[in-house]
């Protein structure tokens, strides 16, 4: 039929899966986007199991081609589909060539704003989780210290000092939480910078030697003579170092080596083309292979108790992770149990740099 190869056109235009049926429900034409989405609802057979399994659609359907009021209803993929979705249907009347009234069912898929949601939502809880467990404890220190222990100098100072370590962990928090919201928010900005990546890694490590030496740690570095420069941000590199290497310090072995080493790769690695690599090596406890793929996860910590102790935030990492995205890098994360981990960076060389082919 002439009218129905156009409604067939002009749904196919359509940005979102559609589906048009009659009277009977039976499937009268569909686009591409739908049969993508929906493979395999290409006849009125299955169309009418997927019915019974949506609860509600075919009854919504059957209201709306007898009142012809528009309507919506909420599909989630339990019921067979891959996406969220919400359906609109509309009564457009008859169309030359079908007499019954023909509804139009436009699928809007809200996968992605329903899954925004709800990393909004546990992003929150988790905050409030952080900052109320120093805030509880800071509220019972002062409680306790305005009651019996006021006079008791050797509590009152025991206590001052928890309360301190206290507040310098929300302190690092609130830095942390700044810090991830400035580097998603310059996430798509473009770098304008050469960077010298020498630079870098000395200052990152002139800035946690005091913290190595504190923990009874010895870091070894051992780069390449003139490393090339990159595109970046000196502050954002020196930030991804610093983490870096305080997770390496805090979860290395008593008395233990912490290794940086940095060089200039060809094209046999993550990125793919010729790149510079830095890595962080720890020879602590190591990390089990299925916790790897979490570890960049806002406020995810493979020891918990120990990380808090250490005045962690379980923010370090999804900084690391949003600093590489912008710089067009990647993070690589190898890990033996009992032997220790290797956390490394590659960053994509300038293209008029060419490696030494020595």
């Amino acid at each position: 039929m002439r009218e129905m190869r156009e409604t067939e056109r002009i749904i196919e235009g359509l940005a979102v899966p559609v589906i048009a049926v009659d009277a009977k429900l039976r499937i009268l034409a569909m686009n591409s986007l739908a049969k993508q989405a929906f493979s395999k609802a290409g006849n009125d057979f299955v169309f009418d199991h997927f019915l019974g399994r949506v609860s509600g659609l075919r009854a919504l359907l059957e209201r709306t081609i007898e009142n012809g009021q528009p309507s919506t209803i909420k599909i989630r993929p339990k019921a067979g589909l891959r996406l969220d979705y919400t359906v609109t249907l509309k009564n457009v009347g008859a169309l030359d060539g079908v007499v019954s009234p023909v509804v139009v069912m436009t699928f809007e898929d809200r996968s992605l704003l329903n899954d925004l949601k709800a990393m909004r939502i546990g992003f929150v809880a988790n905050v409030s989780h952080e900052i109320r467990s120093p805030l509880t404890a800071i509220s019972g220190f002062v409680e306790t210290l305005q009651g019996p222990a006021i006079e008791d100098v050797a509590v009152r100072t025991r206590f001052l000092g928890m309360m301190a370590k206290e507040v310098t962990r929300m302190t690092n928090l609130v830095s942390d939480l700044l810090s991830l919201s400035q580097v998603e928010a310059k996430e798509r900005r473009a770098l304008k910078n050469r960077v010298n990546l020498a630079s870098v890694i000395e200052q990152a490590v002139q800035s946690v030697t005091p913290i190595a030496q504190k923990w009874g740690k010895t870091l070894v570095v051992k780069t390449d003579a003139d490393l090339p420069t990159v595109m970046g941000r000196q502050d954002d590199l020196v930030r991804v170092l610093i983490n870096l290497l305080e997770n390496a310090i805090h979860y290395s072995r008593q008395d233990g080596e912490i290794h940086l080493t940095a060089g200039v790769e060809r094209d046999e690695n993550p990125l793919g083309q010729d790149a510079i690599s830095i890595s962080v090596t720890d020879d602590g406890e190591g990390i089990a292979a299925d916790e790897i793929p979490f570890l960049t996860q806002r406020f995810y910590r493979v020891d918990k108790s120990r990380s808090r102790n250490m005045g962690g935030t379980g923010l370090g990492l999804a900084i690391v992770k949003h600093i590489l995205v912008r710089h067009r890098g990647k993070l690589v994360i190898e890990s033996v149990v009992g032997q220790g981990s290797t956390f490394s960076i590659y960053l994509p060389l300038l293209p008029d740099v060419k490696p030494d082919p020595s």
